[in-house]
């Protein structure tokens, strides 16, 4: 049987029998793996350090015929660890995980294991800007998805005006101008900027973005969950 090895993050794990746990795992270029960690939650486990939740492992693990693969090593590589300091954080971060799990392929997923590698270092180093890193991650993870949200024209095709506001067209996932609309050309601009930059930190210092991020925020959430 051969032994592989590769850059792991941990999407789920379930424990099994009395000390051992079930993992899915996300690596860049195997896809999504199913693993045995036999006595990983034994206290003198050699696995378990490197088995955390919001963290990126280097993983060896015997790939036999059966679909769930044993490890065999595990080492920590980064751990993001100032996620768990802030509990808002924390939720976004298990948003994170579960959207990866429920959507991403069993085989080549360098593009969502590079997201959540990005995702979680942002919210590490600027957990108190979450809204704007959850917001940038949606953007993002429906672009892999091949799912765009019209930015250059309203639903009508008609231009979009400085002075009108807008309601949310989930069905042709755009926006439609409408006297009691809640977002505005600033929330636009905002989408625009999310799907030009390659990571959240380029936009802190943008003037209104947590406020426009969270405003946002739920309509990417709801389309993200629709086209999984």
């Amino acid at each position: 049987m051969k032994q592989l090895r590769t850059r792991a993050i941990i999407l789920k794990r379930i424990n099994y029998g009395e000390a051992d746990r079930i993992l899915t795992v996300i690596t860049p270029s195997m896809g999504k793996v199913s693993l045995l960690a036999k006595g990983a939650r034994r206290s003198k486990s050699k696995l378990a350090g490197g088995l955390e939740l919001f963290s990126v492992s280097d993983i060896s693990f015997i790939d036999g015929r059966s679909e769930l693969k044993t490890v065999v090593s595990t080492q920590l590589e980064r751990y993001f660890g100032g996620i768990v300091e802030d509990i808002a954080a924390t939720m976004v971060g298990y948003d994170f995980l579960k959207l990866i799990d429920a959507s991403a392929p069993d085989q080549y997923t360098e593009e969502y294991f590079s997201l959540l590698e990005t995702g979680f270092e942002s919210l590490h180093l600027h957990a108190q800007e979450k809204h704007i890193i959850h917001a940038w991650f949606l953007v993002q993870f429906l672009r892999i998805h091949g799912v765009g949200i019209n930015l250059e024209k309203q639903t009508s095709g008609d231009d979009f005006e400085e002075d009108a506001n807008y309601i949310f067209d989930i069905d042709n996932m755009g926006f439609t101008k409408h006297l009691s609309g809640t977002f505005s050309p600033k929330h636009v601009k905002m989408l625009r900027l999310f799907g030009k930059v390659d990571r959240p930190q380029n936009l802190l210092q943008v003037g209104g973005a947590p406020e426009l991020a969270g405003d946002l925020q739920p309509i990417l959430l709801h389309c993200a969950k629709i086209h999984l």
